[in-house]
């Protein structure tokens, strides 16, 4: 049988070794605190990023649209003049007198 004094130190060996685990998880747990926080701007970076595109959008809208629209109807009529002036050059080559070439 164990005396009184020998299980009263394994009782301090196993309290002491129990505060040294706490103190690690401790340690831990500031890390995985500051990784987390860390995570937590990392992903409100794209929430802004959209909310900002959303306000620009809806203030600027107009704007945008009436780039779009003028560029396209640019590059239609110059698709439209292209063709059409093939189109006449064809239709000049097939239909001229032969010796008016």
């Amino acid at each position: 049988m164990p005396t009184k004094a020998s299980v009263e130190t394994s009782i301090e060996e196993k309290m002491e070794e129990i505060l040294v685990h706490l103190r690690k998880m401790d340690k831990r747990d500031k890390l995985r605190t500051w990784g987390s926080l860390f995570r937590s701007v990392l992903s409100i970076i794209p929430l802004i990023f959209f909310l900002w595109s959303v306000w620009y959008f809806i203030n600027h809208g107009d704007e945008i649209m009436k780039q779009i629209a003028n560029t396209a109807a640019s590059s239609a009529a110059e698709y439209t003049k292209d063709q059409s002036q093939g189109m006449l050059d064809q239709f000049m080559n097939q239909y001229s007198l032969p010796g008016q070439k």
